[in-house]
């Protein structure tokens, strides 16, 4: 309810307006003079309105409202007067009076000006109560940005990541304290300021510089960029491989990129070393598998020697030994080769490739593996291998990439399943599927099977390595791999490689 104070030396006119103004549900508060409604005021009271005749004795109802004015309180006065004159009208406007009424009062006038009145400083609290909560919450908000700031400005300085910003023109405008370390940067102002072509090596300045001004040209916070393998390079001229995650933003209408870089030296070392311990491991399964097979050549070459080395050998028998002995010299020759170029050495990046027939490699693992002890009771079927398929990779790797995909393929089946091989060439790429019919694999083993040591094998049957070394091959050549598995129904590995353009 609204609250009045009515202010008059004059009894009955307080009473008077005290009955109008009562019946139309207004709470109505009394004053006989000016400096008793101010101590009322000043110990707090609250009052939505003031009613203030101007003559009286003591404090007058001009001193009231200019008092008011000067204390800046939301309260319209409305002034009465049976002596008005231009005088008064002017002061009542110079304090900022909301209404100036003359005696004796208008009932309607009064109830009218009343209400407007009011209404005003309802409208004012309201928009009073708007700026202050405004004001909080912005004093809130700076104290958050502030705190964020402070927070953020600690992880980028605990990071050993670096993280440098650039603004649209490629100027460098920040960066962390691992940046300085990274690129060995004595001073801040040997980067602040400088172009980003600084942080890379000549001979790959134009493909990665073009790469950063397709994101410079997409919309703000939308354009994304992930770099692997990168090669930036150090002020003192040393360099390093790294992957490289960009984000663009925008501040104040300007467009910012964030640059993440992560030195992956020690990364790739390890991967190599992770990639030959598994080398290490299958051919040491393939060679102890195999052994009896070089046995079996041995065992025909000496038997057929002996017998033709005798004295009353034929020529018949003679002829035979000899065609025994090719045969047998040309299969080890042949499984020898192979050996020999399963067991060359590691090299996990792309830099020695050439361009290879799918068919072919295809062909040359399937000779070293299909009378080992694993594959030689798997049924082996394998589609149209005579059509010219180009890919470009390296053997060794290609032999490695199969290799582990058949080995656990045979596993699935407990070596005596199906295994389907189709190689063919689409939209000017490769592509190689792989299927089994063995026990297949869960979601939960689909989302580990790439985690290095991870194994549904039994202790000792398994390293844990081989689908790793195959997300590492696949990732360094760009091919795709697109898994299918169902328990109890099999799997499928289905390899799509890059196109190959061989003029």
């Amino acid at each position: 309810m609204d609250k009045i104070l009515i202010i008059d030396d004059e009894e009955d006119i307080r009473i008077a307006l005290k009955r109008v103004l009562s019946r139309e549900g207004y709470q109505i508060e009394l004053s006989e003079s000016a400096s008793d409604a101010v101590k009322r005021i000043e110990s707090g009271e609250l009052f939505s309105l003031v009613i203030s005749d101007i003559l009286m004795s003591g404090m007058s109802g001009i001193d009231f409202t200019k008092f008011i004015a000067e204390k800046n309180i939301n309260l319209p006065v409305i002034l009465i007067t049976g002596n008005p004159n231009l005088s008064s009208a002017e002061a009542a406007i110079r304090y900022h009076a909301y209404e100036y009424i003359s005696k004796p009062v208008d009932r309607t006038q009064l109830l009218s000006v009343v209400k407007r009145a009011l209404e005003v400083k309802n409208q004012k609290d309201s928009d009073l109560e708007k700026l202050m909560l405004s004001e909080k919450l912005e004093k809130a908000l700076r104290t958050q940005n502030l705190d964020l700031n402070r927070q953020n400005a600690a992880i980028l300085n605990a990071t050993s990541d670096a993280v440098i910003t650039i603004n649209h023109k490629l100027i460098i405008v920040s960066a962390n304290k691992a940046s300085f370390d990274m690129f060995r940067f004595n001073s801040p102002l040997d980067l602040i300021g400088q172009n980003v072509r600084i942080l890379f090596t000549e001979n790959k300045m134009q493909k990665y510089m073009s790469q950063v001004s397709n994101v410079l040209s997409q919309e703000p916070n939308k354009s994304t960029l992930q770099l692997s393998d990168v090669t930036l390079q150090r002020s003192d001229s040393s360099t390093f491989l790294a992957d490289i995650a960009i984000c663009s933003y925008s501040l104040d209408g300007d467009s910012f990129y964030a640059g993440v870089i992560r030195d992956v030296t020690q990364k790739k070392l390890m991967v190599e070393q992770l990639i030959h311990s598994e080398r290490r491991a299958f051919l040491s399964v393939v060679a102890a598998s195999i052994g009896h097979e070089i046995n079996n050549s041995l065992t025909a070459i000496q038997g057929f020697v002996e017998m033709a080395s005798r004295e009353n050998a034929d020529l018949m028998l003679k002829d035979r030994a000899l065609k025994v002995t090719l045969n047998q010299t040309e299969k080890l020759r042949a499984l020898t080769s192979n050996l020999l170029q399963l067991g060359k050495s590691v090299k996990s990046n792309t830099e020695k490739t050439e361009v290879l027939n799918l068919n072919s490699e295809i062909s040359s693992v399937l000779q070293v593996f299909k009378e080992t002890a694993k594959l030689k009771y798997c049924q082996i079927k394998r589609e149209d291998s005579t059509e010219r398929i180009p890919i470009r990779m390296n053997s060794d790797q290609f032999a490695l990439l199969l290799s582990n995909i058949l080995l656990n393929a045979a596993d699935a089946t407990n070596n005596i399943g199906t295994i389907e091989i189709k190689a063919y060439i689409q939209s000017k790429r490769g592509h190689l599927i792989v299927t089994d019919d063995g026990e297949g694999m869960s979601q939960e083993t689909l989302d580990k099977i790439y985690e290095p040591y991870f194994t549904t094998k039994e202790l000792g049957k398994g390293t844990g390595l081989g689908m790793f070394v195959v997300k590492q091959i696949v990732e360094n050549f760009e091919i795709e791999l697109q898994i299918d598995s169902t328990p109890g129904k099999g799997s499928k590995f289905h390899f799509i490689f890059p196109e190959v353009s061989e003029s």
